[in-house]
């Protein structure tokens, strides 16, 4: 049996685990007005689907522009994962986003799937050491915002939350213009994304972004904040760089693709 969650009691549900929910808590509570939540349970534990509509996620739109729906599925069992997909529509497209290789086997009987991509998710609990020469900011400057929007963080995205405290930029410097940033920015709760990985042509393969993002992990250790770094499978650049620097997986979303 399945009923219906409100936002706010998915919310509490899976803020017991956010690392492992995290994706889910993230939808939520960047779309509150654009999901339903449904919430199965039984012998075998519980699982829970956020369906989200395309319209309203900017990425989703982009790379499927063909889907109506994307579905997040946390579940302890394929079973119960197999009860929550009644809950969706046959006649749209669907891209499913799963965290068990095991939640495949129930989707693909009703809804026959493409592979489409993965993204790992990395964090630790080791200790870093801040570098001195980078800079630790909400006002990461204008050449910081430049870099951020080329990579699609646009400063009218970035500058509230930098100004409400729940992100903040790491920047190397170089005689007033950016060498390398990234940002740190609140998932949900002691849960911070390290994103927006930037360093400028010139400076690039000299061990610049392992410098802001190792000062970004220093700084959220020191806030006692859990860190999370999250790379698509085919960037294997990054993969190397969280390698390098400790990180370890804990988490990988598979996309597929119903329909779209």
């Amino acid at each position: 049996m399945t009923d219906p969650l409100s936002v706010r009691d998915a919310v509490d549900t899976l803020s017991s685990e956010p690392l492992r929910h995290i994706v889910l808590l993230k939808q939520l509570l960047a779309y509150p007005d654009h999901v339903k939540v449904h919430h199965a349970s039984g012998a075998a534990g519980t699982a829970m689907l956020v369906a989200l509509d395309v319209s309203a996620s900017a990425y989703d739109r982009q790379t499927y522009p063909g889907a109506a729906i994307a579905a997040f599925v946390s579940s302890d069992d394929p079973e119960l994962t197999a009860s929550l997909l009644l809950n969706l529509p046959r006649d749209v497209g669907i891209v499913f986003k799963l965290s068990r290789e095991a939640d495949l086997a129930p989707v693909a009987p009703l809804f026959p799937v493409d592979r489409r991509t993965s993204f790992v998710s990395f964090t630790s609990s080791g200790r870093y050491r801040p570098d001195p020469g980078i800079r630790v900011t909400s006002e990461p400057g204008d050449s910081a915002f430049r870099l951020f929007a080329e990579q699609g963080h646009e400063r009218s995205w970035l500058e509230p939350m930098l100004s409400a405290g729940s992100a903040f930029a790491c920047v190397a410097d170089d005689d007033g213009e950016t060498r390398s940033a990234c940002i740190a920015f609140e998932n949900y709760g002691p849960v911070w994304e390290v994103g927006g990985v930037v360093t400028a042509p010139a400076h690039r393969r000299k061990g610049c972004a392992k410098r802001v993002v190792g000062t970004a992990l220093a700084e959220l250790s020191a806030r006692g904040l859990a860190p999370r770094y999250q790379v698509e499978e085919h960037n294997t650049a990054s993969i190397s760089l969280a390698q390098t620097i400790g990180l370890v997986p804990f988490l990988t979303i598979v996309h597929y693709a119903h329909g779209c």
